[in-house]
Parts: C-alpha cells; structure tokens; sequence
C-alpha cells in the first residue's frame, strides 16, 4: 500500500477509534441535558461543552504523546512511584469499579431494556462483556476491530438521529432565562471522566499506531495527530447536534427531567419507535466501544505492575468479571459512589494534561511536585467535606478562594504551586549543583 494512504488510512482508524472510546454513554445523555436547560443560548452551552467534552481530552492524548507515548513518563517528573499510585488508584478505584461496569448497566437500561423489557439484567451483564472479553483480549487487532467494525455503525446512527433533529427540529429553543450557560455546560460536561479516559487509553492506542510499522516517532505522532483531529470533529458534530436537539425540546419538556427520559423522549418524537431501536443500538455501541478501550487499559497496566506473572488475557478476564458484579448494582447506585473519587482525582487529572501538554516549557520537576501536590489538597479536603468530613478552617479557607463556587476552587493554588516548586526546585539546585537531580529540566 502506498505509503500517504497507509497514513491517511491509519489516522482514520485511529480517530474513529478514539471517538468510539470517548464517546461513552454518559456523554451521549450530558448534551442533550444540558441543551435542554441552556434553551436559546445553546451556542454558549456548546463552548463550554467543547472546552471540557473534546478538547481536554483530546489534549489528553497529546499530553501522552508528548512524553514518549507512555503516561509513566508524563509523571517521572514528580516521583517514580506516583505513577503506579496514581495510575492503580484509577485503574481500580474509577476504571475497574465505576467506568466498565457503567457503561454495561447503562446498556441495559437505555438499550436492552428498552427493546427488551422482560430481559434480566444479568443476562445482558454475561452477554455484554463476553463481547468485551472478545474484543479487548486480542491487544494486537484492538484498533482495527474497535476503529474498523464498531465506531462506523455507531457513528452513522448517531449522525441520522443528529441530522434528523437539526434539519427537522421539535420546536424553536425558547429563553429559559439560565444565568450562566456556558459556566453551566463546562461544569456539567467536566463530570463526563474523559479526560480520565485520554491519559488511561493513550499509551494503548499509541502504541497499537506504533506496532503498524512507523519506526520513526515523528511519522507515528503525525498519524495520532491527525487521528486527534478525526476524534475532534466526529465529537463536535454529534455532541454538538445533539445539545442543539435539546435545545429544540426546551419547550416542549420539564428543566429537571431525567437525563435518560429525556433523550428517549426525545429520540421518540423525533423518529418514533425506529428511533428508539436506533436508539437502544447506539447506547450499546457507545458502552461497549468504551468499556473495550478501558478494559485494554486497565489490562495494560496491571500485567506491567505485576510483571507479567498474571498476564494481560487474564486481567481482561478479572475487569470483565468484576464488571459483571458491579454492574448488577445498576446506573444510580454505581454513579452515587463514585462522586467522591472523581471529585478527589479528576483536578489532578487536568493538571497532568496540561503540564504535559507544556512539557518542553515546564522550567523543572518543582513545577510539576508543587502543582500536583496544591491541586491533590485542595481536591483531598473538598472531598471529605462532599462526605460530611468537615475540615474546619481549611473548609472556610477553600469556600473564599476565586472561583471555589464554580467548582475550581484547586486552580489558583494550582498556579501558586507551580511557582513555589519552580523556585524552591531552581534555589535547591543551586545550593547542591553536585546533585544529578537537582536543576534537572524535565522538559524534554
């Protein structure tokens, strides 16, 4: 095969295969949501759902990228072991525990169920990651089949029921008199994990590029940046037309509806009872194309940490066993106990991406330490206060810092912790020049 085909062909695979994998069932249902409450300012409502839905996760990728293709790197800088205490808390914690079994019992819910009422949810559970199990085990093909097979069937259902409701809409958006609907639509859109999803699944994807045949690195990022840009525009067209279809509804349904009904109500009027077979089969694709990429990951990382004593194809088997259990508990359940952990881990999350996405300007490993370390206190104390742990002082401290009631309270100290480190980093190497690790830049 020509050479220019082989890369426009692998940058299309991939992106098809990363939007599959950002686009979970949560961010199937946050659109439509969010449009339905911004009503007449939707265009706002879809900025601030760009900048946290696409683009940090996107820069996600790129954060990886950037250090080598591997998440390990991106974190060097701070300490060897963060890696493996971050990355396991996730892996476990959020991955294993909450993101698998998810999308599994949201597939039963919004998919099976709806065509299939009397179907018990342990048999979708079994069926579900059998498929997962098969899809996921086999790491060598997991772009193509993912890319190749299931991203297209999504992808063109989503965009009928899309191009359905913008050129034949329910109704004109009314004012629904929002104070702040951009503010409203990136915090929304910030509970959606995928930036958890961009530094989980990166290493995976890179490296499946990589094993295609590009030796040299320079021709292999330029096949995961265009596949970002692939990833990028199929999101902004489904995500965007679908906030724009809530949009068309805010007339027509209550502000505090269920996210759920709401898009089957919506989908129903739209096209009726194909639409929500339609429906109920991109749910499906959207879940499991997720919980495959995650899978893989999850498998990934901890044959590595357990240096391949228990290999990669039976870790596929544990994530799918255990997301069989956890996915019984249903949709509600698994999301109530999962607030907490991404509330203590999401802000670190962001700040990994950034410092990655900036690693040649970043000045020295302070830089990296002092942000981590303010952003991971802020996000910690916060955390036990959502738990009724009330830190006295340090609560009240946090209320007044800018932006605390937006959700953003860990940014300035974030920033200030980026400076102190750069200082107290650059003023310890200065004292100890004979230090190998002192005044190293990390940047590169």
């Amino acid at each position: 095969m020509n050479t220019n085909k082989k890369k426009v062909r692998d940058s299309l695979i991939f992106g098809f295969a990363l939007f599959a994998v950002f686009f979970g069932a949560g961010n199937l249902i946050f659109p439509p949501s969010i449009g339905l409450v911004s009503g007449s300012d939707w265009p706002v409502a879809l900025v601030g759902f760009i900048l946290t839905g696409i683009v940090l996760p996107i820069l996600g990728v790129v954060a990886v990228l950037n250090s080598k293709g591997k998440f390990e790197e991106l974190t060097r800088p701070i300490s060897p072991w963060f890696y493996k205490v971050f990355n396991l808390v996730v892996m476990i914690g959020i991955a294993m525990l909450v993101t698998v079994p998810r999308t599994a019992a949201t597939t039963h819910e919004m998919g099976v169920h709806t065509l299939f009422p009397n179907v018990p949810s342990f048999v979708t559970m079994i069926v579900f990651f059998g498929l997962n199990f098969y899809f996921a085990s086999d790491r060598s093909n997991l772009i193509d089949k993912v890319g190749q097979v299931l991203t297209p069937a999504l992808f063109a259902i989503l965009l009928f029921i899309v191009i359905k409701g913008t050129f034949a809409p329910l109704g004109a958006p009314v004012n629904t008199e929002i104070q702040n609907p951009f503010g409203h639509s990136f915090f929304s859109a910030y509970q959606t994990g995928d930036v958890f999803t961009g530094l989980l699944c990166a290493s995976v994807f890179i490296g499946s590029i990589a094993a295609k045949g590009y030796e040299e690195h320079s021709k292999m990022k330029k096949v995961v940046l265009n596949g970002t840009i692939v990833a990028g525009f199929g999101l902004l067209i489904i995500y965007g037309g679908l906030l724009y279809i809530g949009a068309t509804g805010s007339g027509l349904f209550p502000e505090d509806m269920e996210s759920a009904q709401l898009v089957t109500g919506l989908v129903y009027n739209l096209l009726g009872d194909y639409g929500m077979i339609a429906l109920a089969i991109a749910v499906s694709l959207a879940c499991l194309t997720t919980s495959i990429g995650i899978t893989a990951s999850i498998a990934d990382f901890l044959s590595g940490l357990t240096k391949q004593k228990v290999s990669y194809r039976n870790w596929v088997i544990v994530v799918c066993a255990t997301g069989v259990l956890m996915g019984l508990m249903g949709v509600e359940k698994i999301i109530d106990y999962s607030v907490p952990l991404f509330m203590g881990i999401y802000p670190v999350s962001i700040v990994l991406v950034l410092l990655g996405v900036f690693r040649r300007y970043i000045p020295n490993a302070g830089a990296y330490k002092g942000s981590v370390l303010a952003t991971f206190f802020i996000s910690l104390c916060e955390t036990l206060e959502s738990i009724g742990i009330h830190m006295g002082f340090m609560n009240d401290f946090i209320s007044i810092i800018p932006f605390s009631s937006y959700g953003f309270a860990w940014l300035i100290p974030a920033v200030l912790g980026f400076v102190a480190g750069t200082f107290i980093h650059g003023k310890q190497a200065q004292e100890i020049p004979s230090s190998p690790m002192n005044g190293e830049n990390h940047s590169s």
